[in-house]
């Protein structure tokens, strides 16, 4: 028996009975009307769900490619990747995990730990942790300072570490065997790099940017870029590519004696506004196989490719790239204003997502030799 509908009318006010029952079907029929209303959103809403969870089985099968078989996928090579996130406060701490390029493994190594500018070698992962240079073991994870002197940049050369350290950015090196600390003659240093013979150093101050050369001892100085106004820069055996603010943000190469100083070609490149943030310019550009790679500024900071023997320049990847690292055929990247860290293989065309994690940087482990059973992959 349905139950009475109860209806809502006045203090003191008479109805007749021909009234009440009028009353009665409006109100049923708003009622039937609610529930059909009810009944449609529950419906939308379940197929908006189901639809969300199949865009999802979608997107990871062709993102990741633990999940997908052919396409390149049987040619890839496996990597390690050692990469650094930060929490979500004013002051966030970083924490080092590691995952392999198929998307598996992820590891927690070091969380918390607030170690940034990771590099790796066979044996040890090094990083800056509060001004200090450190190296931590790849089979405890173990950390020890080895410099110590407000850090803010550094690369590592064979046994030489060379730094900047303090508010005045001052250039030095450190010799791993003998631990002898050595100041080399140049301030407001903000790129390193190095050969086997020469650091090189692009200081920034208001009168020039200029590229500085010297020997492991810090001897022989020598300005390399003239004029120029340089900035992120990269070191092809010797020779320099660098960014030029005094002409657009052109790329321009030069020889590491100073000698030879010409505009590659009418394209343009990363440069750096105010304080500059990566090392040197290996982030934003690279060379291989006689052809220089960059994320082209004139192309929303796409990747695009120049060849240095025939001119020809295309597109290689379309996205907005943030960072990236080349290694053997593979690219891996970050894309701007976005979550994860993607590779891209140039020969194969096969384009993956390795993590979806909220990702600072990361490096790349070539030292590691990852055996992909290639069998073994999960559809």
């Amino acid at each position: 028996m349905e139950p009475l509908q109860r209806l809502q009318f006045d203090l003191g006010e008479q109805i007749s009975r021909k009234e009440y029952l009028k009353r009665k079907r409006r109100n049923s029929k708003l009622l039937r009307k609610r529930s059909k209303i009810t009944y449609i959103l529950m419906a939308t809403f379940m197929a908006l769900g189901v639809y969300i969870i199949v865009q999802m089985f979608i997107y990871r099968k062709y993102n990741n490619f633990k999940y997908t078989l052919g396409d390149g996928v049987n040619d890839q090579a496996v990597y390690n990747i050692y990469f650094v996130t930060e929490g979500y406060t004013y002051n966030p701490t970083y924490s080092i995990s590691s995952i392999t390029s198929l998307g598996q493994d992820e590891k927690s190594i070091l969380p918390s730990s607030n170690i940034d500018q990771i590099r790796v070698e066979e044996e040890y992962i090094y990083g800056v942790k509060d001004g200090a240079i450190c190296k931590i073991s790849k089979d405890k994870y173990e950390i020890e300072e080895i410099v110590k002197d407000d850090v803010r940049k550094y690369i590592k050369k064979g046994n030489m570490i060379f730094y900047t350290s303090g508010d005045s950015k001052k250039l030095k090196s450190y010799n791993i065997e003998n631990k002898k600390t050595n100041e080399l003659d140049l301030y407001h240093v903000e790129q390193i790099l190095a050969n086997d013979n020469n650091v090189f150093a692009i200081n920034h101050t208001t009168e020039e940017k200029a590229i500085y050369s010297f020997g492991y001892g810090g001897q022989g100085k020598n300005k390399v870029s003239g004029d120029e106004k340089v900035s992120y820069t990269i070191l092809d055996g010797n020779t320099l590519y660098f960014v030029n603010k005094s002409d657009g943000n052109k790329i321009y190469s030069v020889a590491a004696s100073g000698d030879g100083m010409r505009k590659v070609a009418d394209i343009s490149s990363v440069d750096s506004v105010g304080e500059t943030e990566e090392v040197n310019g290996n982030r934003y550009m690279f060379t291989k196989d006689n052809s220089l790679y960059y994320i082209n500024t004139e192309d929303e900071d796409t990747l695009w490719c120049y060849n240095l023997t025939d001119g020809t320049n295309e597109k290689i990847i379309s996205a907005s790239i943030e960072i990236l690292q080349n290694v053997d055929n593979t690219i891996f990247y970050k894309i701007d204003k976005e979550m994860g860290v993607y590779l891209y293989n140039y020969d194969t065309k096969f384009m993956s997502l390795v993590t979806k994690r909220r990702v600072k940087e990361f490096v790349i482990d070539t030292y590691t030799d990852m055996f992909q059973d290639k069998n073994s992959i999960k559809k």
